[in-house]
Formats: C-alpha cells, structure tokens, sequence
C-alpha cells in the first residue's frame, strides 16, 4: 500500500486529473491495483510519466513497460503488481475502463493526498 501512496501522491502533484484505483487484487492473477487518471494534453501526460518512471528508484517497483508514451492519448506503464493508465480527456471517455471494471472496488485515496 505504501508503493501505491506514493503513485497516488505523485500522480496528484503532477496535476493528474480525477484518479481513480481500483484494486485488482480478486480480479487479476497479474497486477493489484489499476490506477486511471487523466492529463489535460499530451505534454502533461508525458510529464506525467517522466514522474512515474523517476518513481520507480524510490520503491521496489520496477518499470517492466510503457506503451504509448509517443502519442501519449494513452499512456500505459507495467509496475507490476501496479498498473497506471494516463489519459487525455477524450479517450478516456471513449475507453471508459472504469465501466469495463465497474465490478471492481475502488480504494478510497483521500488519506493518500495529505
């Protein structure tokens, strides 16, 4: 939980938009939670992700890919047992992942952002 704040908290700092997690752990055999946010365009979603990736040597994560980082409309980084969507405004509401996993929980991030 302690790698996730600091995903949350980084991802907040940075400007990320309405950031969802959801937590994977009875859904997936291969991540735990599945973070989802939004950046206002695609220069924001590639700092974004240049904070991700600078977080990777202050956790035991390891940054195993990143897909789509060139266009950054969609932005997807592997963690591991952490997987963060970046999204400009439109295609998250075109994908709308969180109705895909509507049956999944989401973890209350309030006492992650202090």
């Amino acid at each position: 939980m302690e790698n996730l704040a600091k995903f949350v908290k980084s991802l907040d700092e940075k400007h990320a938009e309405d950031i969802v997690v959801l937590d994977m752990q009875n859904h997936s055999p291969i991540y735990d939670y599945m973070i989802i946010t939004t950046a206002k365009n695609d220069r924001l979603a590639q700092g974004i992700i240049r904070e991700l990736k600078d977080l990777e040597g202050t956790t035991d994560l390891t940054l195993k890919h990143i897909e789509g980082a060139h266009h950054a409309e969609w932005v997807l980084a592997d963690f591991g047992t952490i997987v963060v969507h970046v999204f400009t405004p439109e295609t998250r509401l075109e994908y709308n992942l969180e109705k895909l996993w509507a049956d999944v929980p989401r973890v209350n991030i309030e006492g992650m952002l202090v």
